[in-house]
Order: structure tokens, then C-alpha cells, then sequence
């Protein structure tokens, strides 16, 4: 196509064009392939008279000193100390180690509470008085002055680990009058009271058929007062 075009433009200014005259088009460089390199870092010295960074030579440009071990480098050359630290860095980047979770929480007045796992709370009842043993590791109570038996409950029960009596308990009192309030609890709380049967009464307006509200007077659908031809049930 190429050909073409220059004939075209040959013939088109009274040229001839011949097949030796025509140079071909150069071959596309082949392609070459990256080669992959170490990172270099890049060390300057600067000279310690005059701070001027040296060049190339090892002689100072501007002062003409001779570079000794007194110039200072940077980056500074690392230690024994230093890789072995850069080296313990890498290891634990590789495997971290497995931190204790704590949280905190800042209350209303500045302090910190640090977080602690949920723990199982106990509670013990008098079994007289029905009162809490404050705190729960109490053995007398303080309501009732009654010792901790293997009659007070425990919430949570654990009977089947402990199934004489919970540790720390006294044996039951075999009084009379344990016995008896024992009785009269179940009762009291299963006992029958008579109350006077109520009835509620019911008016329906004569005009618009509605219902008046109890304790009301007027339909709330008509404005209607109650009157003696107003429905009443029963």
C-alpha cells in the first residue's frame, strides 16, 4: 500500500520510481526483556570541616580536605545491635504474638475500668425472711439474724455436686415452728379470696344506636344525653 501510495505521488509530479529505489521500512527492535536489580542505596558523605557533601573523588571541593573517618555519613551504618533488632521486627511482623484483650471504659467521673470476663454471680436466701445474704459469702442474716443452712436456696442450684448441703452451711433446724412457716408460704400464696362480683352496665343511644362510654353521660357519636328511652343492658 505503501508502493502505491508513492507511485501515485511520483507519477503525479512527472517521477518514475524503480523497485531498487525503494528503501523497506527498518524491523522492530525486538523487545527487551527487564532485568531485575537489587535496590541501591544511595550513601553520602559530607565533609566535617566545612560540611560540604563530597563527590565522585574523595577530596572535599571546597576546603580540599582529604575524607577521614570523621565525616559523618547517612545513612548511618548500622550495628550488630541494630540489624539484630531490625531482624527480631521482621520475625514478629511474620508471627505476632497473641496479646491479652483489654478494654477500658472511661465512666462520669475520669476513671478507667478496665474490662473483665463475665463471671457467674451466686445468691443465697434466708429461707426464714426471704432476704439476701449481703454479700453472697455471708453465713448470718442481716435481716433476720438467721444462719446460712441447707435450707436457704441457692440461685444457681448446684444439688447434683452438692446434694447434702452447699459449703459453708449449717445443718436444718427440726423446729416446730420452721416447719409451720414452711406450710403457711405455699398456702398464702394458693389461698382464696372472696371478692363481690362486679357487672358491668352498658347504654345504647336512641338515636344513633352508639354505645355510650362508661362513666360518660353523652354519645361520643352524637352529642346525645343520656335519657330514660336510651337502651340499657342488662
Amino acid at each position: 500500500m505503501q508502493q502505491e501510495r508513492a507511485r501515485a505521488l511520483f507519477a503525479k509530479y512527472g517521477l518514475t520510481l524503480e523497485s531498487h529505489e525503494w528503501f523497506a521500512a527498518a524491523a522492530p527492535a525486538p523487545m527487551v526483556p527487564r532485568v531485575e536489580k537489587p535496590i541501591r542505596m544511595r550513601v553520602h558523605r559530607s565533609c566535617h570541616l566545612c560540611g560540604t557533601l563530597y563527590g565522585h573523588d574523595k577530596m572535599c571541593v571546597q576546603c580540599e580536605h582529604k575524607r577521614c573517618k570523621y565525616c559523618p555519613r547517612y545513612p548511618k551504618k548500622k550495628t550488630p545491635a541494630d540489624k539484630a533488632k531490625v531482624k527480631d521486627k521482621e520475625q514478629d511482623a511474620v508471627d505476632p504474638p497473641r496479646k491479652k484483650k483489654l478494654f477500658t471504659v472511661t465512666t462520669r467521673h475520669g476513671n478507667e475500668l478496665t474490662y473483665q470476663p463475665a463471671t457467674q454471680r451466686v445468691r443465697r436466701t434466708c429461707h426464714r425472711c426471704d432476704a439476701l445474704f449481703v454479700p453472697a459469702t455471708a453465713t448470718v442474716c442481716a435481716s433476720c439474724s438467721h444462719v446460712r443452712c441447707t435450707r436457704c436456696p441457692r440461685e444457681p442450684a448446684k444439688r447434683n455436686k452438692w446434694p447434702a448441703g452447699y459449703p459453708g452451711d449449717v445443718a436444718a433446724d427440726s423446729d416446730g415452728d420452721d416447719d409451720d412457716r414452711d406450710m403457711e408460704k405455699p398456702l398464702e400464696q394458693f389461698r382464696r379470696i372472696w371478692r363481690k362480683p362486679r357487672r358491668i352496665v352498658r347504654w345504647e343511644c336512641e338515636q344513633c344506636h352508639g354505645l355510650f362510654r362508661q362513666g360518660s353521660p353523652q354519645c361520643p357519636g352524637c352529642g346525645h344525653e343520656r335519657c330514660d328511652r336510651c337502651t340499657r343492658s342488662p
